[in-house]
């Protein structure tokens, strides 16, 4: 059963990595109520862009890590990543009136994508494969 699980996983790996990519664009740039996470943390929402970005990247980096060379995987992905959290940030400046691009946005995204980066190829090593 777990086999079967890994099997679909690994065949729509990259199909739900463009999904969440596009619903991450989506929900950056539409008019959402602010969400109140109840915890009290001045600037919460960068905790929110830090955990979509980390899903976000693990997700492409589970999808394309038999897809290409190690070391193009360990620069381009990420950097990929990182400059389409900036370009949806100054999307929301530039192309819609509810919402504002935040430098420390783009910080929070690019610590998701950088972490994820670390635990993924810490997490590879250790069980060597997936």
């Amino acid at each position: 059963m777990l086999q079967d699980i890994k099997k679909l996983l690994e065949r729509n790996a990259l199909f739900l990595a463009i999904l969440a990519t596009l619903v991450l664009a989506f929900l950056s740039l539409s008019a959402i109520p602010k969400i109140n996470l109840g915890l009290g943390i001045k600037s919460g929402d960068k905790y929110l862009h830090f955990t979509a970005y980390f899903g976000l990247s693990l997700l492409w980096y589970f999808a394309l890590k038999k897809r290409i060379n190690k070391k193009v995987f360990n620069f381009f992905v990420p950097l990929a990543l990182i400059v389409y959290g900036i370009i949806l940030e100054g999307l929301q400046s530039g192309l819609t009136t509810y919402r504002t691009g935040d430098i420390y946005d783009a910080m929070a995204n690019t610590a998701g994508v950088i972490v994820a980066l670390i635990i993924f190829n810490r997490f590879i090593k250790w069980c060597g494969t997936i």
